[in-house]
Parts: C-alpha cells; sequence; structure tokens
C-alpha cells in the first residue's frame, strides 16, 4: 500500500517507450530533411554541377601546367547539357574540333603570317575539310574557332596550341564524370507527371464527348471539340518529348538499371495513351459526319454517350496504374463494359472504316491551302 502523498513512481518500461518514441520521431525528421536537401541538389543539378566541374578542372589544368587554365572550365561550362546523351556529343565534338584544328593550325599558320586573308584562307579550308567528311555542324564550329584562336594566340604565347588541347580534354573529362556520376539528370518524374496529367485531360475530354453527343452533336461545338483535341494532342507531344529526354539521359548512365525499367514501361503506358487519343479524335470525326448525314437518332445518341462514358471512366481507372504503379496487373471495375459490333453491321464493319479513312484523305489533302509566300 502507497501511503498517501507519496509521489507516484512511473515505470521503467514506459520511460523506455517514451524515449524509443520520441527517438524515432528525430529520426523521421531528419531523414525528411536530408531527403528534401537531396531532392533540391538532384532538382538543381545545372546549377551547381558546372561551377563544380569548372573549379576542378581550372585546378586539375593549372596541376597539369597550362598557362591558360581557363579553356579548362570554357569546355565545361559548354558540355554540361540537360542531358548527358548531348553532353557526350558535345564532349566528343569539342574534343575532335580543338585536336584537328589546333594541329592543323599549328602545322600550316607559320608559313601564312597573321591577317585577314590568311585567316579566311585557313578557314575556308577547315570548314571545307569538315564538309567533305560530312561530319557534324557543331564539329565544324569547333575547327574553325581553334583555327582562329590559335592564329591569333600562337605567335604571342607558343604553348597556346598544346594547352588548348590538353585544358580541353581535362574540362571535357571533368564535366562528364559530374554529370553522370553524381546526380545524373533524370527526366522520369516529369514525364510521368506528364503522362498523369495528358490521362487526367483525355479522361475529361472522353466526358465532354459523350455530354456533346446527348445534346446532339452542335456543329458550333463541333470546332471546340477539335480545338480541344488539338491542345491534347501537343500535351502528348510534351509528355513524349519528355520521355525521349529520359531514355537520353538514361542512355549513358550505367548505375540506374531499374530506372530503364521504368522507362519502358512508361513508355508502352504512353503508348496505350496515344491509342486513346488517336481512337477518340476518330470517334469524333465518325460522330460529326454521322450527324451531318442527318440519320444520327436520339437513339443513336444515348447508346454512344453511354459508350463514350464507360470509355472515359475506362481510362480514368487505368490512370491508376500510373499514380500507383505497385497495384500491378489493371483490371477494370467499370460495369457492362461490353462495346461490340452488333451482328447485323459485322459484314460491313471494315468496308465502312476503309471508306472513312479514304474520304479523310482526299479532304486533307484537297483542302490545303498552298497560297503561303513565306514558305
Amino acid at each position: 500500500m502507497k501511503r498517501v502523498g507519496q509521489p507516484f513512481e512511473i515505470a521503467p518500461s514506459y520511460v523506455y517507450l517514451c524515449a524509443c518514441i520520441t527517438n524515432l520521431h528525430m529520426k523521421m525528421e531528419l531523414y525528411e530533411m536530408i531527403s528534401t536537401i537531396v531532392k533540391f541538389i538532384n532538382n538543381n543539378g545545372i546549377v551547381w554541377k558546372a561551377p563544380l566541374a569548372a573549379a576542378l578542372s581550372w585546378e586539375l589544368a593549372k596541376w597539369a601546367g597550362s598557362d591558360h587554365p581557363y579553356l579548362a572550365p570554357l569546355t565545361v561550362i559548354l558540355t554540361i547539357q540537360i542531358t548527358i546523351d548531348k553532353s557526350i556529343r558535345f564532349a566528343w565534338q569539342r574534343t575532335i574540333g580543338t585536336i584537328v584544328g589546333v594541329l592543323f593550325t599549328a602545322s600550316i599558320a607559320p608559313y601564312l603570317g597573321l591577317n585577314g586573308w590568311s585567316i579566311g584562307l585557313l578557314l575556308f579550308v577547315g570548314a571545307a575539310i569538315v564538309k567533305w567528311l560530312k561530319l557534324d555542324h557543331a564539329m565544324m564550329v569547333q575547327v574553325t574557332l581553334s583555327i582562329l584562336l590559335v592564329m591569333f594566340f600562337q605567335s604571342k604565347m607558343p604553348s597556346y596550341p598544346l594547352d588548348r588541347i590538353r585544358d580541353t580534354v581535362i574540362g571535357a573529362a571533368v564535366a562528364l564524370l559530374i554529370h553522370i556520376l553524381i546526380f545524373p539528370p533524370d527526366s522520369i518524374k516529369k514525364a510521368k507527371k506528364k503522362m498523369i496529367c495528358f490521362a487526367d485531360h483525355l479522361t475529361e475530354h472522353f466526358f465532354n464527348t459523350a455530354l456533346w453527343v446527348e445534346q446532339g452533336c452542335s456543329s458550333s461545338e463541333a470546332q471546340t471539340m477539335n480545338t480541344e483535341l488539338q491542345t491534347l494532342f501537343q500535351e502528348l507531344h510534351q509528355a513524349t518529348t519528355e520521355l525521349d529526354k529520359a531514355e537520353q539521359s538514361l542512355r549513358y548512365n550505367p548505375l540506374a538499371p531499374k530506372k530503364r525499367n521504368s522507362l519502358d514501361q512508361l513508355a508502352r503506358q504512353l503508348n496505350q495513351l496515344g491509342l486513346g487519343y488517336a481512337n477518340l479524335a476518330d470517334m469524333t470525326r465518325i460522330l460529326t459526319k454521322w450527324t451531318e448525314s442527318s440519320v444520327f437518332t436520339k437513339v443513336d445518341q444515348r447508346i454512344w454517350a453511354d459508350h463514350l462514358k464507360s470509355l472515359a471512366s475506362l481510362v480514368k481507372e487505368w490512370k491508376r496504374v500510373l499514380d500507383e504503379p505497385a497495384t500491378g496487373t489493371f483490371v477494370s471495375n467499370v460495369p457492362d463494359l461490353e462495346i461490340k459490333t452488333p451482328s447485323h453491321l459485322e459484314n460491313y464493319l471494315y468496308p465502312l472504316a476503309l471508306y472513312m479513312n479514304a474520304e479523310q484523305v482526299i479532304q486533307d489533302f484537297q483542302k490545303f491551302d498552298f497560297s503561303n509566300k513565306d514558305l
């Protein structure tokens, strides 16, 4: 029996439990803070990578004995592009173009002297050689730029040609190593976000098309529907472009096999969205033609409005695969999703589809306007 007024004793296990909970809470906050910092650094790589690589390349060029170390960070600034693929391509073009331009100029310039005509002659010969070899325009720029600078600086600074080659190689190597190995650019999340946005808008347009059909497919609203389809197409193009950037970023990234799998899955899903858009555009065109034929009955309107609503619900459910990839295989829960060709129309299905497409091709080419004089 405890005496009256005796202080309440807290069980040691309760104190230990409270300490564990507090410690866990602090660890979670620390983890969230670190995650936020890492995410910020990753999303802003284009801001800090070039300065870091520039500083390192300058020091390496100085250590290698260069009298013109600024050439290394200059190469860094030019090399770091949005995607790794573009960065590697530019680094290769600048390095090879610099080496060719420097060696070509250093071997001929002493016999020509420095004046406007000698510069023009060497630039012409260098550009002609690049053109003859069918190399990229960027290669021509690097070759001619090296010719110009070596022509000017060689007589005043004999070490410039060698420094230019060495520092360019150092700058390109440092830029690529930092760009590839430290938080390499990743457009997968951005591409996925655009795809989710497009799926939402595609669902919305299916519902809007169903409402348009319910109201009789009025010609005044048909232009609005086509404008919305064009906007949807632009969104699809943006998502495709972003996915291409993601593919280019991962092409030379040896540390991202899982991301490649995610990218392949996103590519398949984007293809499904593209097919959904193409079918919706065709259906809108056919519904417009059907309405103009004056045989589009109220019963037909009701049937196809219901079909379009079912398709909209299907796309809306399918979007969950994008939102929650862990859900696995998609199985639709849309009730009564049975849209099949009636038996009495089966014999006419394919000829009618061909005639509709052939008619559309004729209209597209017959109505094309060649009156733009600026082309």
